[in-house]
């Protein structure tokens, strides 16, 4: 090789060389220059839902002062706490991209709402950043002084339904009456008004301290009729600090269901505290009964409308709707029919009372009434009383299972004393023979001496645990479970045996020992389907205390303490007198609990008890023949 040919072959390598180096500087050139539309919308999207304002002010070309208030007060509008954010595809043109983005925000009680936005970005000197304005978060923001605002949309309440899902509501227009702390110039300008109104004054009172803790809110007083607001309005309108709110209020089909209805009306500060998000203080919400105890299911789960909404507060777009999931309806096991008979019949009842029927097969609440109507206080489910004289089918349950019969002797002393304690009989002194005519004449002082011959405390608290006495009822609503101590002494278990001392019941309870005793099945008190305790097993009662209830309870009607009292053949019962409180004499409570096999539908079993009413058979035999006559032209 000559000496030129070296020459070219090293020129050559040298342009190779050099050609090299070129290449590699402008692949370095390219991995150095700054961040891709892609990498910057990455990364604003992550600090976008990590909530780092920061952060994201950092990715933005000329971003306003208020940058990070306004991001963080559009979650805060909605009441959400956290969002995430979820791109499409980005293109590019020239110096600007563009790429969708749908914001999914959980709401509270609501669900997950979408906002269809556009995230567009910008190129200067080879540096993408995002091109930011309010539009950003929703395209309806135009301004930065336009805000999100979120109305819940509820659904139509769902009804409370009774036997073959009867309707157990229907609608009225009412009006709450209530005060405003902030509004209030003299507490008792209010007071008298609301007196007027028909409040009563622990409402009043109530209301009151309510309003001096949180000024701003609604504290109701009373509910009353449309037609009746009306009435009251020249006088309470006027004064300052009662304010009123206007809605439909589901009422009972009948008065009496309104202790286990319930009712519904605006949200009071404490229920809103418990309810939480989505409810605000202009809900209406259950307020007693079934209708509070089932709120949520009732009520169902609203939708919610977010709009774009100005410094007026003028709304200048839709952003997005979420639809609204309806609540699905409480089936009870009320027959309007029984309710309907079992209110009438209680109608003449001018004394505090409560009667309950059910289903003796199932358990069933049919009926449950409590009189005075809208008293408060639910007397049939949830009242404790000592039960007298019916309690001894319970005593008689534990004589009949420790080998007595209704033919086993007995004697009727006019008194009896017992461990130092006096006892005598409540419903007169009976020529008595037999079990079956100490159950049929209610002879206290026949019970106590078979009792204390021989039963035990245990048998007690055992034949009381064998009915259920003692469980509480899984009914959806609260309700006593009784109560039956073991006797502590000789004397205090001859006042268990006679439903004294320390027993107490619930005419519930005792409505179930009546059916139990009619079909031999001890079966759990049912009243809202598929709560807690529905569908637990019965317990068979044995043959001869089923046979020998069944023979005693007959001779109650027949010629006993509840004869002449007009209750219609096939019925079975037993009478109470249960003394309570404090006098000479000693006021007594007036039960009458039993069965009927002869109504159409269904055999019927039944409790009643009549505050300070006297002797059980005069005082509930007629109102219980009424309410079982009804029952028979009902069902025909």
């Amino acid at each position: 090789m000559t000496v030129a040919d070296r020459r070219q072959q090293r020129a050559r390598r040298l342009v190779a060389a050099g050609a090299t180096v070129l290449i590699s500087g402008v692949l370095l050139a390219a991995c150095s220059s700054g961040p891709t539309p892609q990498g910057v919308a990455q990364s604003y999207l992550t600090d976008w839902a990590a909530r780092d304002w920061a952060a994201m002010r950092a990715l933005v070309a000329k971003p306003p002062a208020d940058f990070s208030a306004l991001n963080a007060a559009a979650l805060a509008d909605l009441g959400a706490k956290h969002a995430s954010y979820h791109p499409g595809n980005l293109t590019v043109s020239g110096s600007t991209a563009r790429e969708p983005v749908t914001e999914q925000i959980p709401l509270a009680g609501i669900g997950t709402v979408r906002i269809t936005t556009t995230l567009r970005l910008t190129s200067a000197s080879g540096t993408w950043l995002v091109a930011w304005s309010p539009a950003t978060i929703a395209p309806q923001l135009r301004h930065p002084s336009d805000h999100l605002s979120l109305t819940p949309v509820w659904p139509s309440r769902a009804q409370i339904l009774g036997a073959g899902s009867a309707p157990l509501t229907t609608q009225a227009a009412m009006v709450t009456v209530g005060v405003e702390g902030q509004r209030i110039t003299n507490d008792s300008v209010v007071r008298t008004a609301l007196l007027t109104a028909g409040a009563t004054p622990q409402a009043i009172d109530t209301a009151l301290a309510g309003a001096k803790k949180e000024p701003t809110w609604f504290e109701p007083v009373v509910t009353v009729s449309l037609a009746r607001y009306e009435q009251l309005k020249p006088t309470i309108y006027p004064v300052p600090g009662t304010v009123f709110q206007t809605f439909g209020e589901r009422t009972p089909v009948t008065p009496g269901l309104s202790y286990l209805v319930g009712s519904v009306g605006p949200v009071t500060a404490q229920e809103l505290q418990s309810l939480g998000s989505p409810y605000t203080a202009a809900s209406v919400v259950g307020q007693t009964g079934l209708e509070a105890a089932y709120q949520r299911q009732l009520a169902g789960q609203p939708g919610a409308i977010i709009t774009a909404v100005d410094t007026g507060g003028a709304t200048v777009g839709t952003v997005s709707a979420l639809s609204r999931r309806p609540g699905t309806p409480v089936q009870t096991s009320i027959d309007p029919r029984v309710q309907q008979d079992a209110e009438q019949a209680m109608s003449g009842v001018h004394k505090s009372a409560a009667l309950v029927a059910v289903n003796a097969a199932t358990g069933q609440v049919l009926a449950a009434v409590t009189v005075p109507a809208g008293g408060g206080f639910n007397l049939a489910l949830d009242g404790a009383f000592p039960p007298g004289s019916s309690f001894k089918v319970l005593t008689s349950t534990a004589l009949l299972e420790h080998g007595l019969s209704p033919s086993s002797p007995a004697s009727c002393p006019p008194q009896l004393d017992v461990g130092g304690e006096v006892f005598h009989n409540a419903e007169g002194d009976g020529q008595v023979g037999d079990l079956l005519q100490a159950f049929a004449e209610s002879c206290n002082t026949a019970f106590i001496g078979l009792a204390t011959r021989d039963l035990t405390a245990a048998d007690f608290t055992r034949t009381a645990a064998r009915y259920l006495v003692g469980t509480t009822p899984s009914l959806g609503l609260p309700a006593f479970a009784g109560s039956v101590p073991a006797p502590s002494d000789l004397a205090d278990l001859a006042a268990t045996t006679i439903g004294q001392g320390r027993v107490l019941v619930s005419p519930l309870n005792m409505a179930i020992v009546a059916a139990a005793v009619d079909t031999g099945q001890v079966r759990a008190a049912s009243l809202v389907a598929r709560a807690a305790g529905h569908g637990v097993l019965p317990a068979a009662l044995p043959a001869n205390v089923v046979t020998g209830l069944h023979e005693m309870m007959a001779q109650v009607v027949a010629s006993g303490t509840a004869a002449n009292t007009g209750l219609p053949p096939g019925t079975y019962a037993k009478t109470g007198t249960a003394e309570y409180g404090h006098g000479n004499p000693l006021p007594t409570d007036a039960w009458l609990i039993g069965f009927n096999n002869s109504v159409v539908r269904s055999d019927v079993a039944f409790a009643m008890v009549t505050v300070d009413g006297g002797e059980g058979g005069p005082t509930d035999g007629p109102v219980v023949a009424q309410f079982l006559d009804l029952l028979h032209r009902s069902g025909e």
